[in-house]
C-alpha cells in the first residue's frame, strides 16, 4: 500500500465515512443503468455488481435490499467501515453482499465473475486515490464488455469556495497535525464562512456536520478535483467513452436557460462547450455521470416500428401521485402527477396520458409495446397519438426499456 493510500485509510478508520442508514441513491437500479447502453449481456444468469468504496455501506445496503436477485460485492480499504456494514447486512438478513476489505489501487483480494462486473459504482472515491488514473484503469479491466460504470467526482468550479474555506483552514491550523486537533478551530472558521462565502450555497451548515462528514469534507487528506476538459480526458485515458450525467437536466442548457437569444447561441456549440459554460454558472460540486467501455455505445431509441415487440418498465426513480375525492358510493379522482428523480412534479393534464398514468403507478412487472399501444387505444388515442404518448414518458424518463 502506498504512502497516500495508506494516509488515507488511516483518516477513514479514524473517522469512517459515511454516516446514515441504508438510502436510495440516484441510478440504484441496475436494470436502469444497464439499458443506458447498446451492448446486452449476452448469457443468462445473475448480474454481478461491485461498489468500489463502499464506506459504511449505506448505498450498497439500500440497493441490496431493493434487487435480492442481483450479487454486490463491496469494497474498501477501511476495515472499521467495512465491519459495521457486514454488521448491518447481517442484521437486516442481507444474503447477496459479499464485503471484502481492498485496495482499489491494486483490486488485490476481489474475486472477479466470468466475464466481469455487469455494473460497477464508485461514488466520491477515485478522487481520494493516489493515482486517480490508475484506479479507474484497474475499474475498466474488471468491466465486462456490455457493463457501465457509474461514478461520481468532485466538480472544481463547484467547489471554489470551499477549497477557500479549507486554505483558510491550512493557515490557521497546519494540515500535518492531527486531525483531531484541527476539528474544533476548522469548525469555528466554517461557521463564519456561513455568513460569507458559504452564505445560500451548497456549502452553508457544513460546520454543523457529524464529525465524520466535516473531516471528508473540510479535513481530507487527499482528494482531487475535475472541470469538464480534465474529466473527458480521465475518461479518454482508461478507454471509456461518456454516455450520459446521472441527472442529465442538471446538464442540460435548455433547463437551465430561459432567454430565446441567450439559448439560441447556447445551442449553437458542442455538447462539451455547453457542459463548460454550466460548470462556470452554476453550483455543481459533484459530477455524476455513466460511462462505457469505448466500443460500446448509448442505447438507441427504439423505433415506431419497434414499439409492438418492446419489453418496457417503469423508471423506479418515477414516483406518482394520484388525489382522490371521495363521494356518496364513488370516487373521482382529482389530479394525477408525476415526478422523476428531483424534477419538479408534473401534473397530467392530458386525460388519456392521465390514463396511462393510472395504470403505470400499479405497475412492477414489464409490459410490452403491443399492451401499451392497445390501452391508450382502448382509452381514445389512435395510432400516432399512442405512439406520441409513448415517446413522451420514454423521453420523460417514466418508462424504460430493460
Amino acid at each position: 500500500m502506498d504512502h497516500t493510500t495508506s494516509k488515507v485509510k488511516s483518516m477513514y478508520e479514524q473517522y469512517p465515512y459515511p454516516s446514515g442508514d441504508p438510502t436510495i441513491r440516484a441510478g440504484f437500479d441496475i436494470r436502469l443503468l444497464l439499458s443506458y447502453v447498446a451492448k446486452k449481456k449476452d448469457k443468462d444468469g445473475p448480474l454481478h455488481v461491485l461498489d468500489a468504496g463502499c464506506g459504511r455501506g449505506p448505498a450498497v445496503l439500500g440497493a441490496a435490499s431493493l434487487q435480492p436477485n442481483v450479487m454486490f460485492t463491496a469494497i474498501d480499504i477501511n476495515s472499521v467501515g467495512l465491519a459495521e456494514a457486514r454488521a448491518n447486512a447481517q442484521a437486516r438478513g442481507l444474503t447477496n453482499i459479499n464485503f471484502v476489505q481492498a485496495d482499489l489501487m491494486t483490486l488485490e483480494g476481489v474475486e472477479v465473475p466470468p466475464g466481469g462486473f455487469d455494473v460497477i459504482y464508485s461514488s466520491g472515491v477515485l478522487h481520494h486515490l493516489s493515482d486517480p488514473q490508475v484506479g479507474l484503469n484497474n475499474l475498466t479491466e474488471i468491466l465486462a464488455p456490455h457493463g457501465v460504470i457509474s461514478l461520481m467526482l468532485y466538480g472544481s468550479y463547484g467547489r471554489q469556495a470551499l477549497y477557500r474555506l479549507i486554505e483558510g483552514i491550512d493557515i490557521i491550523s497546519s494540515n500535518q497535525a492531527p486531525i483531531e486537533s484541527r476539528l474544533p478551530l476548522a469548525r469555528k472558521l466554517t461557521e463564519v464562512a456561513d455568513s460569507t462565502i458559504f452564505k445560500g450555497n451548497y456549502w452553508e451548515n457544513t460546520h454543523s456536520n457529524p464529525d465524520v462528514e466535516f473531516v471528508d469534507t473540510c479535513l481530507n487528506v487527499n482528494e482531487v478535483s475535475y472541470d469538464i476538459s480534465s474529466l473527458w480526458q480521465f475518461i479518454a485515458n482508461a478507454g471509456m467513452k461518456f454516455i450520459r450525467w446521472t441527472d442529465p437536466d442538471a446538464w442540460s442548457v435548455e433547463k437551465r436557460f430561459t432567454d430565446p437569444q441567450l439559448l439560441a447561441r447556447l445551442k449553437e456549440l458542442s455538447l462539451t462547450e455547453q457542459y463548460k459554460v454550466i460548470e462556470r454558472l452554476f453550483e455543481i460540486p459533484k459530477l455524476e455521470f455513466i460511462i462505457c467501455k469505448a466500443d460500446n455505445s448509448a442505447a438507441p431509441m427504439v423505433t415506431v416500428e419497434q414499439i409492438d415487440s418492446s419489453q418496457f418498465a417503469v423508471n423506479p426513480e418515477a414516483s406518482f401521485s394520484v388525489e382522490k375525492r371521495n363521494l356518496d358510493h364513488s370516487q373521482r379522482i382529482e389530479k394525477v402527477s408525476y415526478r422523476v428523480r428531483n424534477r419538479k412534479s408534473e401534473t397530467v393534464t392530458d386525460p388519456i396520458l392521465a390514463q396511462v398514468i393510472l395504470l403505470l403507478t400499479e405497475q412492477t412487472t414489464c409490459f410490452s409495446g403491443a399492451d401499451m399501444l392497445n390501452v391508450l387505444g382502448q382509452n381514445g388515442a389512435d395510432k400516432n397519438r399512442a405512439v406520441e404518448v409513448i415517446y413522451q414518458l420514454l423521453n420523460e424518463e417514466v418508462i424504460f426499456i430493460p
